[in-house]
C-alpha cells in the first residue's frame, strides 16, 4: 500500500470533513509549485472544512505545529511535482539513487528533507482535504525532525520519527475538527490487532534506520506498521510528556550515540520502554 493510501484511510474523517471541496493549486507546465511556507500570505484557520487551498493547508498546519506544539517554526519549501516521472527525476536531482528514486516514486507521495518536501502531487490531488492536510501534516513535521538536529538526518530511531510524525497528525486533524483521538486510537489499535493475527509485530531494532523502516513496512504492512508506531510514540508522551520527545531529537545535534540519547531524554533504557510497551500493547489488544 502506498504512503498517499496509508495517510487516505490513517483517521476516520467526519461526514461534514469529507464534503470539504477538492479543488487543487494549478499544475504547473514549467516546474513544480513551489510553496515556501515563510513566504506564503495566506489565513491560518483552525475549521478544517474551509481547508480548499495548499497555501490554507500549510499555514494552518504550521500554526498548529508552531503555537500549539511548540516545535520549531516552520520553514520549509513544498516542492508539489504533476506526476509520477518529474517527482521521480526531481528526487534524483536532490541527490537520491536513480534505482532508490524510482522505487520511492512508485510507492511515496512525498519525502522530507532539511526545509525541503518534495511531492508527489498527481497522488495527492487523488485525495479529499482532509487526507491531503494529514500528509502534509505529516511530512512538515519531519521537517521539524531536522530542526531540532541542525540539519541533518541523525540516527534517531526511525520508529520514532515516523510514530511522533503520526503523532503530530493527528493532533492536527484533531483541532482541525477532522477526527478525535479517541477514534484514532481505536483505529490504530484495531490496526494492529488485525496485522498481529497473521504475524509476530516487529521489534523495535528491526525499525532503527529508514532501510530498516522500509523492509519492515513492506514485510508487515504499512497500515499497522504505522499505527504500531503512533501507539509507541503516544505511551512515551503519556509517560515522560510533549517535551520530552522533543528533546531526544534535540540531543543528536550533539551526539548521534541513540541509545544514550533514547537513555538520557527519557530516563529508562530503550530495552526497557519496549518491554513496557509490549505489555500495554497486549492490554490494549484485550
Amino acid at each position: 500500500m502506498t504512503t498517499t493510501a496509508r495517510a487516505a484511510m490513517l483517521l476516520l474523517m467526519s461526514a461534514a470533513a469529507t464534503s470539504a471541496a477538492t479543488a487543487a493549486c494549478g499544475a504547473s507546465t514549467s516546474g513544480p509549485l513551489v510553496l515556501s511556507i515563510p513566504d506564503v500570505r495566506a489565513p491560518s484557520i483552525r475549521a478544517g472544512a474551509w481547508i480548499d487551498t495548499y497555501e490554507v493547508a500549510v499555514v494552518s498546519i504550521a500554526s498548529i505545529i508552531e503555537r500549539d506544539l511548540r516545535l520549531p517554526a516552520i520553514q520549509a519549501s513544498l516542492y508539489f511535482y504533476d506526476d509520477q516521472n518529474a517527482f521521480r527525476q526531481a528526487l534524483e536531482a536532490d541527490g537520491y539513487e536513480p534505482a532508490f528514486a524510482r522505487d520511492a516514486a512508485a510507492t511515496l507521495s512525498g519525502i522530507a528533507g532539511f526545509r525541503r518536501v518534495i511531492l508527489n502531487d498527481a497522488n495527492l490531488r487523488e485525495l479529499e482535504w482532509p487526507n491531503r492536510v494529514a500528509l502534509l501534516a505529516h511530512e512538515l513535521t519531519h521537517t521539524a525532525q531536522y530542526e531540532f538536529s541542525r540539519g541533518r538526518r541523525s540516527t534517531s530511531e526511525q520508529w520514532l520519527r515516523e510514530g511522533f510524525a503520526e503523532w503530530v497528525e493527528v493532533y492536527v486533524m484533531d483541532v482541525l475538527g477532522f477526527t478525535t483521538w479517541y477514534q484514532a486510537r481505536a483505529i490504530a489499535v484495531q490496526r494492529v490487532r488485525d496485522a498481529q493475527r497473521k504475524q509476530p509485530l516487529p521489534t523495535f531494532p528491526e525499525m532503527v534506520t529508514y532501510p530498516d523502516w522500509v523492509r519492515t513496512v513492506l514485510r508487515s504492512g504499512e497500515e499497522a506498521v504505522y499505527a504500531q508506531a503512533l501507539i509507541a510514540a503516544d505511551l512515551l508522551i503519556a509517560r515522560h510528556g510533549r517535551d520530552a520527545v522533543i528533546g531526544y531529537f534535540r540531543l543528536f545535534a550533539a551526539s548521534e550515540d541513540r541509545l544514550a540519547n533514547f537513555r538520557t531524554a527519557f530516563g529508562e533504557d530503550l530495552a526497557a520502554f519496549e518491554t513496557i510497551f509490549r505489555d500495554h500493547l497486549a492490554r490494549m489488544m484485550r
